[in-house]
């Protein structure tokens, strides 16, 4: 007989405690405030729940903090991880899609947190996905793009990443968003990989993509700083702590990892 583990997901983000999620045995145990328990699926001997709930409730439990999807991805084995992005995604629809775009009224629950209905014409919802892409782009030195995001922490540095716009192709949304947050020429593109990204609801599509140009011109809004890294450039800057990348399982890091040809240093002074 399968156990059942629920977890809990709060505007502050997921339990946690030490390096793995936290998990309450049994939905009888969550506190009555979740407005929603979704299944989530089986692996072993265990089905897994989610519960929204808000965090003020569980200040007693063995919580020791709520995590981000960020910080989870650097901390979390990969099976944890995936079922985190799995859950953030549907608490992030549910949370977002409380009122019927065709008439304005309350949705309600339909198949045990998967769909919604409309609670006046019955119109069913599901979650919805948005595609991006993410890209490595390397030039004809074999060196790699690299860019700091305005929104990352201090020295953080990560391929280029976008939304797909209505009508366009993946291909062209590479070429699009890399020149509009570089000002780099990308010629062929090639796919390597995809994962689910939740922030707020989008499938990240990761591509290599050969540069034409080599002049850096951050945009200024989204990009403060970009750089070309060669391996020896990228081993020392990471190994000082000049800079840090993305980790743990992150497709980002999957990207640059695949470049790079083996396992990226970790900083001398951490």
């Amino acid at each position: 007989m399968n156990s059942t583990k629920v977890m809990l997901i709060s505007d502050l983000g997921a339990a946690a405690c030490g390096m793995e999620l936290y998990f309450v045995d049994g939905p009888s145990y969550v506190a009555h405030d979740s407005d929603r328990l979704v299944y989530l699926g089986t692996s072993g001997t265990s089905d897994y729940v989610l519960a929204i709930v808000d965090a003020e409730n569980y200040s007693n439990a063995d919580i020791e903090r709520w995590i981000s999807l960020r910080e989870a991805f650097t901390i979390l084995s990969e099976v944890q991880a995936e079922l985190l992005v799995e859950a953030q995604a549907i608490s992030n629809w549910i949370r977002s899609e409380r009122f019927c775009p065709q008439c304005g009224s309350e949705v309600r629950s339909s198949t045990f947190g998967w769909g919604q209905r409309c609670v006046l014409n019955d119109h069913e919802l599901f979650p919805r996905t948005d595609p991006a892409i993410i890209a490595s782009v390397i030039d004809r030195h074999d060196r790699i793009l690299l860019g700091a995001n305005a929104t990352f922490r201090t020295h953080m540095y990560s391929v280029l990443a976008g939304f797909v716009e209505a009508g366009e192709s993946l291909e062209s949304a590479v070429r699009r968003e890399i020149f509009e947050e570089s000002g780099v020429h990308v010629g062929d593109v090639a796919y390597r990989g995809s994962q689910p990204w939740p922030l707020p609801r989008s499938l990240m599509l990761g591509f290599a993509a050969e540069a034409i140009s080599e002049e850096l011109i951050p945009d200024g809004a989204e990009i403060k700083d970009l750089r070309w890294f060669s391996r020896e450039d990228l081993r020392l800057a990471l190994e000082s702590g000049t800079i840090d990348i993305p980790r743990g399982v992150s497709i980002a890091h999957a990207l640059i990892r695949s470049w790079y040809g083996e396992p990226l240093p970790e900083a001398l002074n951490k």
